[in-house]
């Protein structure tokens, strides 16, 4: 695989795909978009083509028109992968609205093991260990542990409150490793965001092309919910991405071990029969159930090993 391309040559339809899987892998808590980017090669030409989206660029746009200030930010190139980013949103919803109903323990077990895979990645990313990292890692767990002990935070409507999960959801494309939907499951708003309201919006499309007797229901709510959403995610990625990569930059091994206490500090947040515990409407548990959700921990975890072994074998992980 080359790694060396040059993404500007490369076929849109390519982008396209590589777009619907990463906008996919963003959805499951616990393995970063970011990390995709980075095993394909491409997250250096993302957060390049991102931070090029500046005030200073803006101007090209108003003297010299459209053409030179798409070149200039890679448009190209921007454009297909979001695309193919937000059509990924669409199907993979639909899919975890299906699952949600039917089992929601297999889903949260298959989140969990994803989320321990991702710790078993970020752990063996350690380069050292000294009082200096020690101290972000006792930090990270003490604020991991706060949130965990804190009253839960459950679905939230407030549009501020969505603008800010926005904002701080898009971190999983900048930082390879942090993922984005865990943050969202943390701050009550996964299912919210990034099932019902898309679902939703799907809905509308839809109801295109059905007739007047099959027009599917529609919540006007959660249509300004996922537009808020969407604006806030803009914001975030223009904002962040040069905040956060100078950070990732500056202070890989810090930040790190920040990241490394801050989710071991919140696991018992996302175990899965915490989740289930927290339903309005128990589930009633048989060892069956509890057999198959452990074996889907374990395929959760095997999962994000497979990747690390992948990234290790073609010397691309992030030096954090």
């Amino acid at each position: 695989m080359k790694h060396n391309r040059d993404w500007n040559k490369v076929s849109f339809f390519e982008i396209f795909t590589h777009g619907i899987i990463m906008g996919t892998i963003n959805k499951l808590p616990g393995i970063s978009g970011g990390l995709y980017s980075l095993i394909i090669g491409f997250y250096n030409h993302l957060i390049s083509s991102i931070k090029s989206i500046s005030y200073k660029n803006l101007k090209i746009l108003k003297t010299d028109g459209v053409k030179p200030f798409l070149k200039l930010i890679n448009g190209n190139f921007l454009f297909f992968i979001s695309t193919g980013m937000i059509m990924s949103y669409f199907t993979t919803s639909k899919i975890l609205d299906y699952f949600l109903i039917k089992n929601e323990l297999y889903v949260w077990a298959v989140f969990f093991g994803l989320i321990l895979g991702s710790l078993y990645i970020l752990i063996k990313r350690i380069k050292k260990t000294n009082i200096n990292t020690a101290i972000f890692l006792f930090f990270g767990l003490i604020f991991g542990v706060f949130i965990s002990v804190s009253d839960p935070l459950y679905e939230n409507r407030n549009l501020l409150f969505i603008f800010f999960c926005g904002f701080i959801s898009i971190c999983g494309i900048t930082i390879p490793g942090l993922s984005g939907s865990f943050l969202l499951i943390l701050l009550g708003n996964y299912k919210l965001l990034l099932v019902d309201s898309v679902n939703n919006f799907f809905n509308l499309i839809s109801n295109f092309f059905y007739t007047s007797d099959q027009k599917l229901n529609v919540e006007n709510e959660l249509i300004n919910i996922l537009l808020v959403f969407f604006m806030g995610s803009v914001f975030g990625l223009v904002v962040l991405s040069k905040f956060l990569t100078y950070i990732n930059d500056k202070f890989p091994n810090q930040l790190n071990h920040l990241i490394i206490g801050f989710v071991i500090g919140t696991l018992s947040i996302v175990w899965p029969w915490n989740q289930i515990k927290n339903n309005i409407e128990p589930i009633e548990l048989s060892n069956s159930l509890n057999s198959i959700a452990i074996v889907l921990i374990l395929i959760g975890i095997l999962i994000t090993v497979i990747i690390n072994s992948y990234v290790d074998k073609e010397n691309l992980r992030v030096n954090r």
